[in-house]
C-alpha cells in the first residue's frame, strides 16, 4: 500500500510538471507571436492616413504623398525614403481593407533573409512579407512573386486562407499595393494549392501565348470563381504562403496588377 502511494505521488508530480511545462511553452508562444504583432501594429499605425489627411508617416512632420485623395478608402501613404533609412529593403506596402493584412513588403539579395527576420533585422519566425529577389523592385515584371508566412495567430499572409471560400472573395476581390512609384490594385482572379517544388509560379514567360495559357489554367483550377480578365501585356502578382493540405503545400492567390 505504501509503495502504491509513492508511485501515485510520483505520477501526480510528473503530471503537474507536464502541465507547468505546457503552460510555460504556451505563454512563451504567445509572447513570441506578440512581439511580431506589436512590431507590425506600431509600424502600420505610423503610416496609415485617414481620408482627411490626418495620421502619421515615418515622421511627425512628413507631408502627405497624396493630399489630393478625397475618396473614403483609407489608404496608407508611405514615406519610403524615410522608412528605408530605418528598414533598408522596403519596396512596397500591401493592404487588404478590413483585415490584418497591412504590412511592408521587403526585398533582399536572396529569399532567405526575410523568411526569418523582421524588417528591422530582428530574427523572428514570423519573418516579413517579401518580394522575390529575382523580381525588379519597381514591380515592372509580368510575373511578380510575393511571399509571407501564415503564422500561428493568422497574421501576415494568414488571411489568404479565407480565399478558399467564394463568399470571402466576393467581398474582398482586391488587395492594395503601394510603391514609391505608383499605387496599385491587385485584382484577384484565381487561387490554388501548389507544391512548393513542382508547381512554383513561373517568373518569366517566353511569349504572350504562354502567359495567357498559364492565366487560363489558373482560372480553371481556382478555389474561387472570378470575372476578372487577364490580357496580354498584363502583370500578375502571385501571393504565396504556407498550406498544410499535403507535404510542401503552398496556397497561391493570384491577381492582375492595375494602376490605382
Amino acid at each position: 500500500m505504501k509503495r502504491s502511494k509513492i508511485i501515485l505521488r510520483v505520477v501526480l508530480a510528473i503530471c503537474i510538471l507536464a502541465v507547468i511545462a505546457f503552460a510555460a511553452a504556451f505563454v512563451r508562444e504567445l509572447y513570441i507571436d506578440g512581439q511580431s504583432r506589436s512590431f507590425y501594429s506600431d509600424l502600420s499605425a505610423r503610416v496609415e492616413t485617414r481620408p482627411d489627411g490626418s495620421g502619421l508617416a515615418a515622421s511627425d512632420n512628413a507631408q502627405p504623398q497624396h493630399p489630393e485623395d478625397t475618396d473614403d478608402v483609407w489608404s496608407p501613404y508611405v514615406d519610403f525614403d524615410a522608412l528605408n533609412l530605418i528598414y533598408p529593403g522596403i519596396v512596397a506596402w500591401i493592404k487588404l481593407e478590413g483585415s490584418v493584412l497591412d504590412y511592408p513588403v521587403m526585398q533582399y539579395t536572396d529569399n532567405e533573409r526575410f523568411m526569418s527576420h523582421l524588417p528591422d533585422g530582428t530574427r523572428h519566425r514570423s519573418g516579413s512579407i517579401f518580394l522575390d529577389y529575382r523580381n525588379n523592385s519597381d514591380f515592372s515584371d509580368n510575373s511578380i512573386l510575393i511571399y509571407g508566412h501564415e503564422t500561428r495567430n493568422h497574421d501576415m499572409f494568414g488571411v489568404l486562407k479565407n480565399y478558399r471560400n467564394q463568399e470571402f472573395y466576393d467581398i474582398n476581390p482586391v488587395i492594395y499595393l503601394y510603391t514609391p512609384q505608383q499605387d496599385y490594385k491587385i485584382v484577384l482572379f484565381a487561387g490554388h494549392l501548389a507544391h512548393s517544388q513542382r508547381d512554383h509560379p513561373p517568373l518569366q514567360f517566353k511569349d504572350d501565348e504562354e502567359f495567357l495559357k498559364y492565366a487560363e489554367h489558373l482560372k480553371k483550377i481556382s478555389l474561387f470563381m472570378s470575372d476578372a480578365q487577364v490580357s496580354a501585356g498584363d502583370r500578375i502578382v502571385s501571393l504565396c504562403t504556407c498550406a498544410y493540405d499535403f507535404d510542401e503545400a503552398r496556397l497561391v492567390i493570384v491577381g492582375v496588377l492595375v494602376e490605382s
